[in-house]
């Protein structure tokens, strides 16, 4: 397997950090690739900002064959999980978003209800006897 790399002319800060050519302090970063999951290695912090600036420099060793294979299976059902998560909360923001709505119906129905009941009240004062209340509540 051979790998590309530009490796730095032993160029450190005090901290133990590698320099790259442009002259900026390297970051650590994991890899998370089928071929090196977990490995640490020091790249460019502006790799990707400037064209040709491709440094990288390995911090440990690569990981036995073993582990390369239950860390992606790993990472497979962590993003396998991280999706039915996904789908699960629109599900639930769908079902808030419904009975949010169906308690508007309920209080607009109350309402509606407390005002229907007090026109039959105000019509029963009004008339004077329970025989009009009779024929009002039958039509």
């Amino acid at each position: 397997m051979s790998t590309r790399s530009t490796m730095s002319a032993n160029r450190r800060c005090e901290v133990g950090q590698p320099i790259c050519h442009c002259g900026n302090q390297c970051h650590l970063t994991t890899s998370w690739t089928d071929n090196n999951p977990g490995r640490r290695f020091w790249g460019c912090a502006d790799y990707g900002v400037r064209r040709g600036c491709a440094f990288f420099e390995l911090y440990n060793p690569q990981v036995c064959e073993r582990s390369k294979i239950v860390i992606s299976g790993l990472l497979k059902r962590l993003r396998k999980e991280e999706e039915e998560n996904r789908k699960l909360k629109k599900e639930v923001g769908a079902a808030l978003k419904a009975q949010r709505f169906y308690e508007q119906v309920f209080w607009v129905l109350g309402i509606f209800l407390i005002v229907l009941l007090g026109m039959l009240v105000v019509e029963w004062r009004d008339s004077g006897s329970s025989k009009n209340v009779k024929l009002a509540l039958t039509f």
